[in-house]
């Protein structure tokens, strides 16, 4: 009897230890059975809120369970990752961001890189492909008349950025790096300021994000005389790529993608990734974020992990040799 008395405890334990995979998937078959919040780091109406308006309503639709997007902008888009990274970690808070915030910004910032380390990836969302533009006034016709053009005057031509660390800083300097040109950078406090200018001429080119100029490529006002993507892309087809012109080689992508506090279960990031999968192959989804000039990519956990790791060295490298600081 006092076996079997001493046996009890150890018995108990072993049920609970047995019983412990069963309750993780039963955590998992019953997510999400109150609302998720989807932080967008941003203020509404960029294409990071537009992404996570169009993912809630796809888990929204297939879960029938709320899914609230709530903006929080501030710091190039800091405040709202580093919220989430301190959330719990349960899946139900997320955050929308892009290629800047998670894989060059942490390389600039100290509180991102710890913001950074404290989430997860859980899926990608899309890829935005950028152009090399001028002004319509620009003497260069084709971006090999660019380059010869700030390559004969060194100093004299500049480029404007959406502010220092942001990707249409980055994005240049690698342009600029690679071709071996010496072109002065002009910061602006977001996209609109700097597409006004330049359209009047006040800077010779940027390297932006199609919704941000395809309108005024169309109309005539802008030239897009490149491609950042390694092919050409659907919305403007007679447009070369750097890669196939002037700089072999050359990739710079804007992807996008949906992170969870560090920590949050395996088989909810998995049910997330698959779902979230599944909204990005509804052909009215496709139809909204090609209109916006995206490209749907569905990675697994592992290939967001591998990208984010592989694009974070590369502007490190970028950041290191141009000298980049943000004060």
């Amino acid at each position: 009897m006092k076996i079997l008395k001493a046996l009890i405890p150890c018995l108990a334990s072993a049920c609970v230890v047995a019983a412990a995979p069963n309750v993780h998937a039963s955590g998992a078959d019953s997510y999400p059975d109150r609302p998720i919040k989807i932080v967008a780091p941003y203020a509404p109406g960029g294409a990071t809120d537009m992404f996570a308006r169009t993912i809630a309503d796809g888990l929204q639709k297939a879960w029938d369970q709320s899914v609230v997007v709530e903006n929080k902008p501030g710091a190039s888009g800091v405040i709202g990752a580093d919220s989430v990274s301190r959330a719990p970690a349960d899946g139900y808070t997320m955050v929308v961001g892009a290629v800047s915030l998670h894989a060059i910004l942490p390389s600039l910032l100290e509180n991102m890189r710890r913001a950074q380390d404290n989430l997860t990836p859980v899926s990608t969302l899309a890829n935005l492909p950028s152009y090399v533009v001028v002004p319509a006034s620009s003497p260069a016709k084709n971006i090999a008349d660019l380059v010869k053009m700030i390559r004969e005057a060194p100093g004299k031509y500049t480029y404007g950025s959406a502010g220092p660390g942001t990707s249409q800083h980055v994005f240049p300097e690698l342009f600029k790096q690679k071709a071996g040109l010496d072109i002065l950078h002009v910061p602006y406090k977001g996209s609109g300021a700097m597409v006004v200018d330049l359209m009047a001429g006040r800077i010779d080119m940027i390297i932006e994000q199609g919704p941000a100029v395809l309108s005024h490529i169309r109309n005539g006002t802008l030239r897009a005389l490149a491609a950042t993507t390694t092919t050409r892309t659907s919305e403007l087809p007679d447009v070369p790529t750097l890669n196939e012109t002037v700089l072999p080689g050359f990739e710079a992508n804007t992807w996008f993608a949906v992170y969870a506090p560090k920590g949050t279960p395996e088989p909810i990031i998995e049910k997330l990734n698959d779902q979230i999968g599944k909204t990005l192959q509804d052909p009215k989804v496709q139809t909204v974020l090609r209109s916006h000039g995206a490209v749907p990519m569905h990675k697994s956990v592992s290939e967001l992990k591998a990208m984010e790791e592989a694009d974070r060295a590369k502007w490190l490298e970028v950041i290191k040799s141009g000298g980049i600081k943000i004060e």
